[in-house]
């Protein structure tokens, strides 16, 4: 029977937890490492829906994208999830810019979402760069990703045209600047700012902003694969949905 450490090492070989951002808290964050695992959850965030699911299906462990703790802990009381998770034997392991950044990892899955042609990393960072092999207009390629992603694609720049993309899942609108040094023509997201569109238009680089969700939650099946894969546990996927309404 596997233990959480041994889950951790598979991960950790698959994507690094040393790649992670220096700002992130990947790892193990909540449990025991010795623990067997018998029931996995996985989820892109940590909610009271995630953690209740978990105990109705007795998992012994769950697996996020995003960490439950970002910020300094400064107590944990009996109404907060860290408490529930310990209370109920629960172990959390989150992989967040590590999975990003890895070779099959959250961005490579995008890419592949969106039927790029080929794709590459750019080392150091949390980008690729996927070749579309035909060329866009900008409201044709917002049409072309809400079609792939689901959700809802915000954009500018309607008449750019658009076939080398900057991709990065989640909040990338950071990476602007090096897009356009890298000649993209598009940066391709999940969230963007007002202020981050009124940069793209200046330097002239199409912004398309298709959801946090939606650009990261793809990724959570493909990992509960190869864990499945590797292991002889049972992997359940949460019924998470992103928490934005739209009309």
């Amino acid at each position: 029977m596997a233990i959480v450490k041994d889950i951790y090492g598979f991960i950790d070989k698959i994507a690094p937890f040393s790649t992670q951002e220096e700002w992130d808290n990947s790892g193990l964050l909540v449990g025991d490492e010795n623990k067997e695992v018998r029931k996995i959850l996985f989820a892109l965030d940590i909610t009271s829906d995630v953690v209740n699911q978990a105990i109705n299906c007795n998992a012994d462990l769950i697996i996020t994208h995003h960490p439950i703790i970002f910020k300094p802990v400064s107590n944990v009381l009996s109404n907060s999830l860290i408490y529930k998770l310990i209370e109920n034997g629960i172990s959390i392991i989150s992989a967040h810019t590590n999975y990003d950044k890895a070779f099959g990892g959250v961005n490579d899955i995008l890419c592949k979402m969106i039927c790029a042609s080929k794709y590459e990393k750019i080392e150091g960072t949390c980008l690729n760069i996927a070749y579309i092999e035909n060329e866009f207009l900008s409201e044709d390629f917002a049409l072309y990703l809400r079609g792939k992603l689901g959700g809802v694609v915000r954009y500018n720049l309607l008449d750019k045209k658009v076939s080398k993309v900057a991709v990065c899942s989640g909040s990338g609108s950071d990476y602007l600047s090096l897009a356009k040094e890298l000649n993209c023509d598009a940066l391709l997201t999940g969230d963007s700012s007002h202020h981050a569109f009124l940069d793209a238009n200046e330097i002239g680089i199409a912004l398309f902003a298709c959801g946090h969700f939606e650009t990261e939650n793809i990724a959570i099946k493909p990992l509960a694969n190869k864990i499945a894969d590797e292991f002889n546990i049972e992997c359940l996927l949460s019924n998470q949905n992103t928490p934005i309404i739209t009309i």
